[in-house]
C-alpha cells in the first residue's frame, strides 16, 4: 500500500469548548492575565512547541513566554496529491530551541506496517521566520522519531531492509549529514555527544560514526524515551512489570536509578541539555537529591508537553476534528485549535484557542517522493472514446472502479446513517430496496445484503455492532465519499491506494495500486482484474456505504472463521464479548500467515507488526482514548486492534448542529466495570513456548531492521497461533448495544450544499453543463430537483489533462487532484487546485463548447459553486467563434453562495467557445478552480 492508500469531532480541548455562559473567559491565542506568569517572563528564552493536525495539514504551533505565550504558526505541513481526513505525526525541538523537526504522514498510515516503517515524511522547521525544509527520505512514524539532542542535531529512524538507517540531520543547514546502517533493529535514538545513543533489545547503546555499537547500560526490559542532559548523561525509561523506573546512564557507562513508579505515571521529556520528569506524583517518585542540576520534577500529568525550561506544560491538544473524520470545510481552512496549560509550581491553568494558518512552502511536495519514486506503469488498452487524455475517468486504470465517473459518485453518510447500517447489517436485516438508479448509478434495483449476505460465524454468534464500528472508525473515519464530500453530498469513493503514486502529486504507478474502497475500505476484489465480485456488486459497494459495510463485514466474518477452524479463540471465544474479537481484528488489518504444507516446525500466525509487545509502541501506553480524544492527534502508539477496541468502547465524536456540542458519534459498548479493565496487558501474546517471544529478554537481531524487543527470532516470525485468555468475560468484557433495530428505516440526512436546480437565466439562454442531459442527478434514491429542472444543456464541457512519460508509458498525473462534487448547477460540478504553468503535468483544461453557432452580441455566464472554488485567479480564454480570443479573469469565490457571474458582453460570429485552465501564475496547489456551468446569453441590440 503506498502513502497515498493511507490517503477524525472528538471534544476540543477545554478551552476551545467555552460556551457564553462559562465563568471563565474565552480562551485567547495568549496570556491576557500576565500576573499569572513568573516574574520576569518578558525576558524569558522559554517557547513551547506543538502540533496538531487535519485535512489541511500538520501544523507546528509555537508560543514564546516573552510574547505571553502568543501562539502562532511556524509551518502547515502536507503532500498535493494525498487525499486524507487527518495529517499525524510528531515534533522534536532543538537545543537552541530555534528548529523543530517533523515527522508526518497522513493518518491512514497507521494501518500499514510498510508505509508505517518507511513511508513517514520529514522536514525540519525554522521556528523564526517559518522555513520549512523537506528532507529527501521517508522514514518511520514510531513513536520516538524523531529525536533530537542536546545541541542542533537531530536523528531520524527507518528500516532499511534487515538493517536500521540512522539519519542524522543538521538543522541549522536543514541538511542529512550522515546516514548510516546499523545492523539489527534500534529505536529511541537521539544525538548523545559525537555519536547517537539509542535502545536496543535489553540495553541502551552508543553508536559511533562507523555505524559500530557499545554497551552503556544493560537493563532489565526494553528502553525508551532517551533524553540527553546537559552533563553528559542519558535520561531514559525501562519498564519493570506493572512499573517504570527513570533511570540515567552517562557516556562513560555509569548507570543509576532515579525513581520509580507505576507505569504511565512518569515520563521524561527534554530539551537543549535539561530533563523533565512529569507525573502527579513525579515528586515523590524520584529521588531529588540524586537529580543532577539540569534534571527537574513536574508535577504535571506524564503525557504533557513541556516547554523548553518547564515553565509552561500542555494538557491538551486539540482541533475538534482529531476524532470525527475531520470533513474538509468549503475552502480548506484550518480547524481552530483549543490548547489547556498549566504553569508548573503554581496552581494557575491557561486556556487558548489558536487559529493555524497554512504556508505556501509547507505544501510544496516533499523530495523524497520526486527523487525516490521510481513507477513501472504499464499501458493499458483503451479506445478512442475513453481517450485517457481527454477522458475524466482513467481508462488505463488497475482498479476496478474509475475515479471520476458522474455515473458513479459515492454518497457521504451522516455517522447516524453508518451507524444504522452497521446495526442492520450485523443483524443480517440490511434489505433496504436501492431502486435502480439509485444516486445516479446505473445499478439495477438490490438490497445490500442481498448482494453481500452475511456470513454465519462458525461457533454461532454474530458480529458486535461496536466491533465493526470500529473497525470503519479506523478504517475511513466513517467516511464513503471523499472527505470534500459533507454528509448527504456525493463525490468520488474515499480512496486508497488507487494511482498508486506513494503521495506523490507528479506519480501514477498502476503497478503500485491498492484499490482500496470506501467506508469499510474493501481491497479485496477490486482489482480491475479480479472477479470474486461481479461489476454490480464492484459499483454497489463503490456508491452505496450500506452495501460497502455489508461486504466489509463479510470480510470480517471470514476472519473470525479462519481463526476459528485454527482453534485460535479469546478467552473461550465467546463472539458477543467484544474483548473476544481481538485476534480477528488483528487479522483483519495484517492477515494470517498459514501453516506450511511442507514443514511443521515453520512459525505460522497473526504476524509481528500488531503484537501489544513489540517495540513500536511506547510500553506505558493506556488504552486508547482512555486518557481522552487527545489520543486520536497520535493513533501511531497503538496497535490495529488496540485502536478498534478504543472506538468501540469511546467512539468517534461528531458536532450537535443544534448546541455546538461535541457529542459521541455512535453507540458505545457497554462494561461491567469500565472497557480499560478488560484489555489485555503488551505481553499477554509473547510466549517463549508458543511464538518465541520473552518479554524477559528483550533482544536486538543481528543483521535486522526491525526494533529491539523481546523477539527471540532473528526472522521476527514470532507469530501467534494459540487461544488465549486473559480475562473472565462475564465479569469484565464489553458487550454490543444497538440503537436500531431490524426494520428500522434509514436515517435522513440534509446536505449543507444544496444544488442550485433552477435556472435564473433569462429562458433564451444557451446553457452549456459540466455532464451530459444523460446523467441523473440524484442523492440515494431521491431527486432533489425534481419539478425545478427547466433548462437542457446545449453544449458539452471537455478536458485535456496534463501527462508525463514514465518508464514509457504516458500516464496523467494531473487526475489524481481531480474531483468532482454532487454540488452546484445541476448538481455536479468538477475542481482540482492551482498550480504555476511549469507544472504542465498537473494541469487540467477545461473547455465549453455550445452545440450551435452564436452570431451577434451575448454576455458570457458562469456558474460558480458555493463551495470547493477560490481562486482569486480564474482565467477564462473566451473564443468568439471566428479565432479571436479574448481573456477575462475572476475570482472564483462568491461568499458562500451558488452565483451567476457575468465574464461580459462580446460579439461572437460562429460557434464559441470558453477555456479555464488549472495553470496561474499564483498555483501553489493550495486555491481550488472549479468547472461548472456556463451560458451564452443572447444581448438584445
Amino acid at each position: 500500500m503506498s502513502v497515498a492508500a493511507l490517503a477524525l469531532v472528538a471534544p476540543l480541548a477545554s478551552a476551545a469548548l467555552t460556551t457564553p455562559s462559562d465563568p471563565a473567559p474565552a480562551p485567547t491565542d495568549r496570556v491576557t492575565d500576565t500576573s499569572q506568569l513568573p516574574s520576569g517572563w518578558q525576558k524569558s528564552g522559554d517557547r513551547i512547541v506543538t502540533y496538531d493536525g487535519d485535512a489541511t495539514g500538520l501544523h507546528v504551533l509555537v508560543a514564546d513566554a516573552a510574547d505571553a505565550y502568543r501562539w502562532h504558526t511556524a509551518a502547515t505541513l502536507s503532500e498535493p496529491g494525498v487525499e486524507t481526513d487527518q495529517w499525524i505525526g510528531q515534533t522534536c525541538v532543538t537545543g537552541s530551541g530555534d528548529r523543530a523537526v517533523v515527522v508526518y504522514a497522513p493518518r491512514q498510515a497507521v494501518n500499514d506496517q510498510q508505509v508505517f516503517q518507511q513511508g513517514a515524511f520529514a522536514a525540519v522547521v525554522d521556528l523564526a521566520d517559518g522555513r520549512v525544509t523537506k528532507l529527501p527520505e521517508l522514514v518511520s512514524l514510531a513513536y520516538f522519531n524523531p529525536g533530537c539532542g542536546d545541541g542542533e542535531q537531530a536523528v531520524l529512524t527507518r528500516p532499511q531492509g534487515d538493517d536500521t538507517e540512522l539519519l542524522t540531520v543538521d538543522t541549522a543547514r536543514a541538511k542529512l549529514v550522515r546516514q548510516q546502517t546499523v545492523a539489527g533493529r534500534l529505536t529511541s535514538a537521539v544525538p548523545f555527544g559525537d555519536d547517537i545513543a539509542a535502545a536496543q533489545g535489553d540495553a541502551v547503546v552508543s553508536v559511533d560514526a562507523e555505524g559500530d555499537t557499545s554497551t552503556l547500560a544493560r537493563t532489565g526490559g526494553t528502553p525508551f524515551r532517551l533524553v540527553p542532559d546537559a552533563h553528559r548523561g542519558l535520561a531514559y525509561q525501562v519498564p519493570d512489570g506493572k512499573r517504570v523506573q527513570v533511570r540515567r546512564v552517562t557516556s562513560a557507562g555509569s548507570d543509576r536509578l532515579l525513581g520509580s513508579g507505576a507505569l504511565g505515571s512518569l515520563a521524561v521529556h527534554g530539551n537543549g541539555g535539561r530533563v523533565f520528569v512529569t507525573g502527579q506524583d513525579a515528586e515523590k517518585a524520584v529521588k531529588h537529591a540524586a537529580l543532577p542540576k539540569s534534571w527537574r520534577t513536574l508535577d504535571v500529568p506524564a503525557s504533557a508537553e513541556v516547554s523548553t525550561t518547564g515553565s509552561l506544560a500542555l494538557t491538551s491538544v486539540g482541533n475538534g476534528t482529531e476524532a470525527a473524520g475531520g470533513r474538509k470545510t468549503a475552502a480548506d481552512v484550518a480547524r481552530p485549535v483549543g490548547i489547556d496549560a498549566v504553569l508548573p509550581g503554581s496552581d494557575s491553568s491557561v486556556g487558548f484557542k489558536v487559529v493555524p494558518k497554512a504556508a505556501a512552502q509547507g505544501a510544496e511536495q516533499s523530495p523524497a517522493l520526486s527523487d525516490g519514486v521510481h513507477t513501472d506503469s504499464v499501458p493499458m488498452k483503451s479506445t478512442a472514446a475513453d481517450d485517457p487524455a481527454t477522458s475524466t475517468t482513467d481508462p488505463d486504470r488497475a482498479c476496478a472502479v474509475t475515479r471520476n465517473d458522474p455515473r458513479l459518485q459515492s454518497l457521504q453518510p451522516s455517522t447516524a446513517q453508518a451507524e444504522w447500517a452497521t446495526d442492520l447489517a450485523v443483524q443480517g436485516r440490511l434489505d433496504v430496496r436501492r431502486r435502480s438508479g439509485w444516486n445516479g448509478s446505473e445499478l439495477p434495483s438490490y438490497t445490500p445484503q442481498g448482494l453481500f449476505p452475511s456470513t454465519p460465524l462458525k461457533g454461532g454468534g454474530r458480529v458486535p455492532a461496536q466491533i465493526m464500528l470500529g473497525v470503519l472508525s479506523q478504517e475511513s473515519n466513517l467516511l464513503q465519499a471523499s472527505s470534500r464530500a459533507a454528509a448527504g453530498e456525493s463525490s468520488n469513493f474515499i480512496q486508497g491506494g488507487y494511482y498508486g503514486n506513494a503521495g506523490s502529486v507528479h506519480t501514477v504507478n498502476w503497478a503500485a495500486a491498492d484499490c482500496g474502497y470506501g467506508i469499510a475500505q474493501v481491497t479485496s476484489g477490486m482489482a480491475e482484474a479480479d472477479t470474486t465480485y461481479t461489476a454490480e456488486q464492484q459499483q454497489a459497494l463503490t456508491v452505496d456505504y450500506a452495501a460497502n459495510i455489508a461486504a466489509g463485514l463479510q470480510i470480517l466474518q471470514d476472519k473470525w472463521n479462519q481463526l476459528h477452524d485454527r482453534g485460535l479463540l479469546v478467552n473461550g471465544g465467546d463472539p458477543q464479548y467484544l474483548e473476544n474479537w481481538w485476534l480477528a481484528l488483528w487479522a483483519y488489518n495484517s492477515g494470517l500467515n498459514p501453516p506450511s504444507s511442507t514443514d511443521a516446525s515453520a512459525p505460522w500466525g497473526l504476524g509481528w507488526f500488531n503484537n501489544p509487545a513489540n517495540g513500536l509502541y511506547p510500553a506505558d501506553r493506556t488504552m486508547f482514548l482512555s486518557s481522552g480524544y487527545d489520543d486520536a492527534r497520535t493513533p501511531n502508539l497503538w496497535t490495529y486492534p488496540e485502536r478498534v477496541l478504543g472506538w468501540a468502547a469511546y467512539s468517534q465524536q461528531r458536532t450537535d448542529p443544534a448546541t455546538g456540542a461535541a457529542v459521541r458519534a455512535f453507540t458505545v459498548g457497554e462494561w461491567p466495570s469500565g472497557a480499560p479493565a478488560a484489555e489485555p496487558a503488551h505481553d499477554t501474546f509473547c510466549k517463549p513456548t508458543v511464538n518465541d517471544c520473552d518479554i524477559t529478554k528483550p533482544r536486538k537481531a543481528e543483521g535486522s531492521s526491525q526494533p529491539e524487543g523481546p523477539c527471540q527470532r532473528d526472522d521476527f516470525k514470532c507469530w501467534w497461533h494459540q487461544p488465549v485468555s486473559w480475562t473472565d468475560c462475564s465479569a469484565t468484557c464489553g458487550t454490543e448495544v444497538l440503537k436500531y433495530a431490524a426494520g428500522d428505516p434509514e436515517p435522513k440526512v440534509a446536505a449543507p450544499h444544496p444544488a442550485a436546480c433552477t435556472s435564473t437565466l433569462p429562458a433564451n439562454a444557451l446553457i452549456v453543463d459540466d455532464v451530459p442531459n444523460t446523467v441523473k442527478f440524484r442523492v440515494g434514491s431521491a431527486d432533489p430537483c425534481a419539478g425545478k429542472r427547466k433548462w437542457t444543456s446545449r453544449g458539452t464541457l471537455t478536458f485535456t489533462f496534463g501527462s508525463a512519460q514514465q518508464n514509457g508509458a504516458t500516464v496523467y498525473p494531473s487526475k489524481i487532484d481531480f474531483h468532482q462534487l454532487g454540488a452546484g448547477f445541476g448538481g455536479h460540478f468538477w475542481l482540482t487546485h492551482t498550480r504555476v504553468p511549469s507544472y504542465t503535468d498537473s494541469v487540467v483544461t477545461g473547455t465549453w463548447t455550445p452545440d450551435r453557432k452564436v452570431d451577434g452580441a451575448a454576455e458570457v455566464m458562469v456558474h460558480l459553486p458555493d463551495h470547493e472554488a477560490n481562486t482569486p485567479s480564474a482565467t477564462y480564454r473566451i473564443d468568439l467563434g471566428d479565432g479571436t480570443v479574448v481573456e477575462k479573469t475572476i475570482s472564483q469565490d462568491t461568499g458562500g453562495r451558488n452565483a451567476w457571474v457575468s465574464l461580459g458582453s462580446y460579439d461572437f460570429k460562429g460557434t464559441p467557445s470558453v477555456s479555464l485552465s488549472s495553470a496561474t501564475a499564483d498555483g501553489t496547489g493550495d486555491a481550488s478552480i472549479a468547472w461548472d456551468a456556463l451560458a451564452f446569453v443572447p444581448v438584445q441590440g
